[in-house]
C-alpha cells in the first residue's frame, strides 16, 4: 500500500460512509468551503486538509476503484464507502509507515507554508549566488511577488554581507532541522538549491530515498508546517531572528476567509444575521456558513446566541447516542424540537477532538 491509499483510507476511516468520495477530493484539495472546512474540523482531519491542492479526480477515483478491489473498503451507498475490517488491519500496518506528524497541519498552515518556502528558497538561492560571485543564475521562482520580497529584503539588510546572512539563516535552519526526523530534514535539505547546484525534485528525492513521491510531498509539508509553527512562538522573533523575518507579515494572517472577515466585522457591530445578509447582498445561509466558519476558529465566540445551552446539550446527546456526524439524521432524531442544521453544525464544530462520535467504530 502507498501513502496515498493509506491517506484515503485514513479519511474513509474518519467520515465512516457520512461524506462522499467527492468530500476527500476537496479535502485533499483545500478547497475554502464551509462544508471541507467544517469536515476537516469535526472528523480531525484538519491535519490532510490541502495536502495535495493539484490532486486529479480521475487519479483519486483510480486509487478508491483499486481499494474497492483489494476488498479494502465497500460501498455502502453511492459514492458513499466504508472501511472493512481487512481495510482496518491495513491501516494499523500503514500506521507504521507512513507516520503523520503532529505538528502536520494543512488546514493551519497550507498557504503560509506555501509562501514561506517561495520566498525562504530564493533567498537562499540568491544568498549563496551572490556569496559566489555569480550574478547570473536563472532564479527558481518566478512569482514577481516573491522576487520583489527578496530584493527588499537584501536592500533590508545592507548592513551585513551575504556570506553573513547565508551563515545566520543556516544556523538557524539547522537549529530547527535537527530537532525533526532524520528523514523530513533530508527531504527539506536535498530540495533546496543553492551556488552551482539545483535542488531536487519529490520524484527524483523518491528515488534517492526509496520512498513514494507523494510521501515525500507529505513529509515535506511536514517540515514546513513544524518551521510556522514554530515560528508562531513568542520567542521566535529574537531566538529565529533571521527566519523569523521572512514570515512575520504571513504569522498575522487570520485563518478565517476574506468573505467571513467581513461578516464578522459586522457581527461586531451588534448586527443580526438577517441584517447582515441584507447589507452583504448574501443569502442568510451563508452568513450562517460564516458564523460557522467563526465558532470553529475563535474559541472565545460564543455560540449561545444563536442555540439555547439547553438545545447544545441535547444536541450533544443524540450526537453520541447516534455516534453520527450527519447532519439529517441527527435532524430526524430531533425531529419534534425547533432546532436548525445551522445550529447542529454549530454545537458539532464546538464538541472538539475529544468527541467520542470521532472515534472510529470499535476504537
Amino acid at each position: 500500500m502507498n501513502s496515498f491509499e493509506y491517506l484515503c483510507l485514513k479519511c474513509l476511516q474518519s467520515f465512516r460512509g457520512e461524506r462522499s468520495i467527492s468530500a476527500i477530493y476537496h479535502l485533499f484539495r483545500g478547497k475554502k468551503s464551509s462544508q471541507t472546512i467544517q469536515d476537516a474540523n469535526i472528523f480531525s482531519l484538519a491535519n490532510v486538509y490541502g495536502l495535495f491542492p493539484d490532486l486529479n479526480r480521475n487519479f483519486l477515483q483510480q486509487t478508491i476503484h483499486f481499494l474497492q478491489a483489494e476488498q479494502l473498503i465497500r460501498e455502502v451507498h453511492s459514492e458513499h464507502c466504508e472501511v472493512t475490517d481487512k481495510g482496518k488491519k491495513q491501516l494499523s500496518d500503514g500506521e507504521k509507515l507512513y507516520y503523520l506528524a503532529p505538528y502536520l497541519n494543512g488546514y493551519a498552515y497550507k498557504d503560509k507554508s506555501l509562501t514561506f518556502w517561495k520566498r525562504y528558497s530564493l533567498l537562499v538561492q540568491t544568498l549563496s549566488n551572490l556569496a559566489g560571485k555569480d550574478n547570473t543564475f536563472i532564479p527558481i521562482q518566478y512569482d514577481d511577488n516573491i522576487q520583489g520580497w527578496v530584493k527588499n529584503y537584501l536592500l533590508s539588510q545592507k548592513g551585513s554581507s551575504k556570506k553573513q546572512l547565508l551563515n545566520d539563516l543556516f544556523k538557524e535552519t539547522n537549529s530547527l532541522l535537527s530537532q525533526l526526523p532524520t528523514n523530513q530534514a533530508t527531504v527539506f535539505a536535498l530540495k533546496l538549491s543553492g551556488y552551482r547546484h539545483t535542488g531536487n525534485t519529490d520524484e527524483q528525492i523518491a528515488r534517492t530515498l526509496k520512498k513514494d513521491t507523494n510521501w515525500i510531498h507529505v513529509e515535506f509539508q511536514s517540515v514546513l508546517h513544524y518551521f510556522i509553527q514554530t515560528l508562531e512562538k513568542k520567542d521566535a522573533a529574537s531566538i529565529h531572528k533571521s527566519l523569523f523575518l521572512i514570515c512575520r507579515d504571513l504569522l498575522e494572517r487570520p485563518l478565517l476567509t476574506e468573505t467571513t472577515q467581513k461578516s464578522l466585522k459586522l457581527l461586531h457591530q451588534g448586527l443580526s444575521l438577517p441584517e447582515i445578509a441584507n447589507i452583504r447582498r448574501l443569502k442568510e445561509s451563508t452568513i450562517e456558513d460564516h458564523v460557522v466558519e467563526i465558532a470553529m476558529q475563535i474559541h472565545d465566540f460564543s455560540i449561545t446566541p444563536y442555540v439555547k445551552e439547553d438545545n447544545v446539550e441535547v444536541i450533544k446527546a443524540v450526537i453520541h447516542d447516534m455516534q453520527t456526524h450527519q447532519l439529517r439524521r441527527i435532524k430526524a432524531k430531533l425531529n419534534n424540537l425547533d432546532i436548525s442544521y445551522f445550529q447542529i453544525r454549530l454545537v458539532l464544530t464546538r464538541m472538539g477532538d475529544s468527541d467520542e462520535s470521532k472515534q472510529p467504530a470499535g476504537s
